[in-house]
Order: C-alpha cells, then sequence, then structure tokens
C-alpha cells in the first residue's frame, strides 16, 4: 500500500514546508507530513503508529495541518489520498 506518486526528498520537503508555515510546526506535524510526502494513501491509524502518538493526537495535527490550508485529503475517507499543498506563489 504505497503511493504511486513519490513527493521528493523527505527532509527537503519538511524544511520547505515549516519554512512556508513561518517554522511553527510542530515535531508531530514535521513527522506526519514527512511520512505523507513518501507515501500518500496512509491511514491516520498507521500514521499514529509509525510517529507514536495516539490517534487522536494524529486527527488533532492533521486538522490543524488542514485548517492551515498544508494538507488535503483528495476522494474518499476509505479509499482517498493526502495533498500537501505547497503554498509557494508561482513563480
Amino acid at each position: 500500500e504505497t503511493s504511486e506518486k513519490p513527493h521528493g526528498n523527505i527532509g527537503e520537503t519538511s524544511e520547505k514546508l515549516q519554512k512556508q508555515s513561518g517554522g511553527e510546526l510542530n515535531d508531530t506535524q514535521r513527522k506526519i507530513l514527512e511520512l505523507l510526502s513518501v507515501d500518500a494513501k496512509l491511514s491516520a491509524a498507521k500514521l499514529a503508529k509509525l510517529v507514536g502518538v495516539s490517534g487522536r493526537n494524529v486527527e488533532v495535527n492533521i486538522k490543524k495541518l488542514k485548517e492551515r490550508g498544508i494538507l488535503i485529503r483528495c476522494g474518499s475517507p476509505k479509499s482517498g489520498y493526502w495533498k500537501i499543498i505547497d503554498k509557494k506563489p508561482l513563480d
């Protein structure tokens, strides 16, 4: 169950998003974004296991990322995927 679309280097993605958001991402949010940049189809339960926090903690942090416009859910809850939004203005 891996995404067919790799999203680049994990460290680069995390660093770029942290700069875009003003450096206000917490450790859990950074880890969630890093994991989703590699596999956009990860469930909240799998993210919780990989990050080492509760499922509720992941849900709260995903909600915050969605509210900030960094993360969106595409498709259905069961078969959809996560999309990390590049907030960088177009050149």
